[in-house]
């Protein structure tokens, strides 16, 4: 097949263009105009890639894409502060942009990578996830998402399928993870609840592998799943394996529960009204990430799919560990 992957210059879309140029596919890696392509450097020079630069927020600027049968949509702003407009402009609007080139060109598959932020973190394990309601529409980022699930999904013209790794997506070339193992070094990085909460990890090989088989399995469309590593781990599993790994203290610090949201919604208030382009260290989604359990059921994923996550979180992580430092 020849796919096209937007926001292959991103960690998620690097490893999405690197694993099916490995797998034999023909990419064509969508790069936007101020994206660089840094993360494509290894495969640059690989006789099954193309790369086109495009924005998919301007229509007429995706009119150079050339013909392909199968869209990986992995562009978006990630952001849980910031200009909702801005938000929506790409999230939204965007992908309705690559939608209707997609179809111009006769596409038949449109996978949307997508967010289990969709979700409020109401506290839950082993939760199927098409039961559990998109309802955190207070959050731009989540709305942006739940309506650019909407689009691709009731699109009469291609088969959608929608992916939402699990709430750690982690590997090289994860610049989160480069921050989180700085302040975890630094002795700053808080944990919520002395982090029992317990959530799903997605190390990228593993996703881009269940990101391949929602390109071509029949039983995926019209569909969401979520793609995710073996396990429940807490936070506090999780830093400690990083500690250990990296021969540094385990988190000291612990924000009681009742006070980390309400401190992060003050944060950005206050950056908003001192400092509106800085990031705030803290917000209020952030507040709540580790608050509660966000853990899914991947019974669909590998039934429909035949997914089965290779590498263990574990090793994820030694591997993320060896290429960072």
């Amino acid at each position: 097949m020849k796919i096209l992957v937007s926001g292959a210059h991103g960690f998620i879309g690097s490893h999405i263009v690197q694993h099916l140029l490995n797998t034999g596919s023909e990419v064509i890696a969508l790069v936007s105009p101020w994206g660089s392509t840094r993360n494509l450097e290894a495969d640059s020079c690989h006789p099954a890639l193309t790369i086109v630069y495009g924005d998919i927020t301007d229509p007429i600027s995706l009119r150079n894409i050339p013909k392909h049968t199968v869209v990986i949509h992995a562009a978006a702003r990630v952001a849980d502060w910031g200009s909702s407009n801005l938000t929506e402009k790409v999230n939204v609007n965007g992908t309705w942009n690559l939608l209707r080139r997609a179809e111009e060109l006769g596409v038949t598959r449109f996978v949307l990578i997508s967010s289990v932020a969709v979700h409020r973190y109401t506290g839950f394990k082993n939760a199927d996830p098409r039961s559990v309601p998109r309802d955190r529409h207070s959050l731009p980022y989540a709305r942006s998402k739940i309506q650019a699930e909407d689009i691709v999904l009731t699109s009469h013209s291609l088969e959608g399928v929608v992916i939402r790794p699990g709430l750690w997506p982690f590997g090289p070339r994860d610049p989160q993870f480069s921050r989180i193992l700085s302040a975890l070094q630094k002795g700053r990085l808080p944990v919520v609840n002395s982090g029992k909460a317990v959530i799903n990890t997605a190390y990228v090989e593993n996703l881009v592998h269940g990101i391949e088989l929602a390109t071509y399995r029949p039983e995926a469309v019209g569909k969401t799943y979520v793609i995710a590593d073996e396990g429940a781990p807490s936070w506090a599993q999780l830093f400690k394996n990083i500690a250990d790994q990296v021969g540094c203290p385990t988190p000291q610090v612990s924000i009681p529960g009742w006070l980390a949201s309400p401190a992060g919604i003050v944060m950005e208030k206050l950056f908003a009204l001192v400092s509106p382009s800085t990031e705030p260290p803290l917000t209020g989604y952030r507040g709540q990430l580790m608050l509660r359990n966000v853990h899914f059921d991947i019974t669909c994923t590998r039934r429909e799919l035949g997914y089965h996550p290779k590498i263990p979180w574990q090793e994820g992580i030694r591997r993320t560990l060896e290429a960072v430092i």
